[in-house]
């Protein structure tokens, strides 16, 4: 912050034309109006967590930019000038703002971390460091160019490969808690192993989606993985647990990670092998528990004053919890349980085409497909092949499905007619 000199989401009133910076600070002040700007409260709050020692802070590098109009004030000594391709010595800048070609989101955010309470009582201005690098001598146009340079090449970084390798956050601490010993604990997929296909039966769902199933457990994906705090983590870990092992003891014989030779493989015979009925039954489990769950899912919003400690947070967030009224469960949790073991799952059953629709063929005709006939080893027979869209319209077709009263439809056993 001594450096840069430049909030880029709150900068000083200078005369930006005078040195060169006036159109890319337009557009970084319009860049913070937008989902930026929830972004750099984020971004904020991790720092406050580092600050706090409640995580280790890991930090890319920002690359800024010193406008040409303050070149001629630069110096440069150098103590070392064997190597003709590298210097090493002292570098001095004018005292001009430093504006970022990368990492501003991270700019701003170091600023208005080092402003609050929490910053100053911990004495840690002059010892939380970031790198820096700087261009100098840079107009307008190569100030764009570097931009697009570092941020247009490439793609988006790998969201189960992220998850994987998270240790940290709040969310993984969760994750890593409800899965423990399960099946789960080593059959996920992560971007590096193979993937949840309908043939694919190694893994049961990947990481990412088994965020947002826990997620969906805890706040009924009405929270984002960032607003999950360290002092959350005991109030919904046996909650997740519990309903991981549901999963487990319901489900787990039907799910094998070797495909037997007169087998299908599961996720083509049932429901529950598709991301879409996994969602679908969290979000069922927190209605089935929104009495406990409910009122802890609606205080993860609560501001967490930044100059509080991490006790003070966590007492905020239960006194909100307990002012909250709860709702009474849709179902009591061990009828949900029942109606799970009840439940005929096969895919090509009557009651789950006409609740969730068929594949069509190319001529336009329902889409079949031969397979080994589950209930008559040895044999074949001929399905309606169902639908299996991971679609939020989809998802709660399910839930009120399962927890309505006409949920016995939905333990019958006879087949869609191809």
């Amino acid at each position: 912050t001594d450096i840069v000199r430049y909030d880029p989401s709150d900068p000083p009133l200078e005369d930006y034309e005078a040195i060169g910076m006036n159109e890319a600070h337009q557009q970084t002040q319009q860049d913070f109006k937008g989902a930026k700007k929830e972004n750099l409260a984020d971004f904020k709050q991790y720092l406050i967590e580092a600050i706090q020692a409640e995580r280790t802070a890991f930090l890319p590098p920002v690359s800024g930019w010193q406008s040409d109009a303050a070149f001629s004030d630069t110096i440069f000594v150098a103590f070392d000038e064997q190597n003709e391709r590298a210097l090493y010595g002292t570098l001095y800048l004018p005292k001009k703002p430093v504006m970022q070609s990368d990492g501003q989101t991270q700019t701003a955010a170091l600023f208005q971390a080092a402003r609050t309470g929490m910053a100053i009582k911990k004495d840690v201005l002059d010892t939380f460091g970031v790198t820096l690098e700087i261009e100098l001598n840079v107009n307008a146009d190569l100030a764009g160019q570097s931009f697009a340079d570092r941020n247009g090449r490439g793609s988006k970084k790998n969201k189960n490969l992220v998850a994987q390798l998270d240790i940290s956050s709040a969310l993984a601490q969760l994750r890593r808690r409800a899965l423990a010993g399960t099946m789960f604990e080593h059959r996920l997929a992560d971007g590096r192993s193979v993937g949840t296909s309908e043939t694919a039966t190694g893994s049961i769902m990947d990481l990412s989606t088994m965020e947002q199933v826990l997620l969906s457990v805890i706040s009924r994906g009405n929270r984002k993985p960032e607003h999950i705090k360290h002092y959350h983590v005991d109030h919904f870990a046996p909650y997740c647990r519990e309903f991981v092992l549901l999963l487990q003891d319901t489900f787990g014989s039907q799910w094998p990670q070797e495909t037997p030779k007169d087998q299908e493989p599961f996720r083509r015979i049932y429901v529950h092998g598709w991301a879409f009925a996994i969602k679908a039954l969290a979000l069922a489990y927190h209605d089935c528990n929104r009495d406990k769950l409910g009122p802890l899912a609606s205080a993860i919003g609560t501001p967490r004053d930044e100059h509080a400690t991490p006790e003070e947070a966590a007492q905020t967030f239960l006194d909100r919890a307990a002012s909250i009224e709860p709702e009474l469960p849709r179902i009591p949790m061990e009828e949900f349980r029942e109606r799970l073991g009840s439940i005929d799952w096969h895919r090509y059953r009557q009651h789950w085409i006409s609740l969730l629709g068929h594949k069509v063929d190319k001529d336009g005709t329902v889409k079949v497909r031969e397979i080994k006939d589950p209930d008559a080893p040895g044999g074949r027979k001929l399905i309606v092949e169902g639908q299996a869209q991971n679609t939020a319209g989809t998802i709660n077709i399910v839930v009120n499905k399962i927890l309505s009263d006409s949920w016995t439809d939905l333990c019958a056993d006879a087949d869609a007619k191809p």
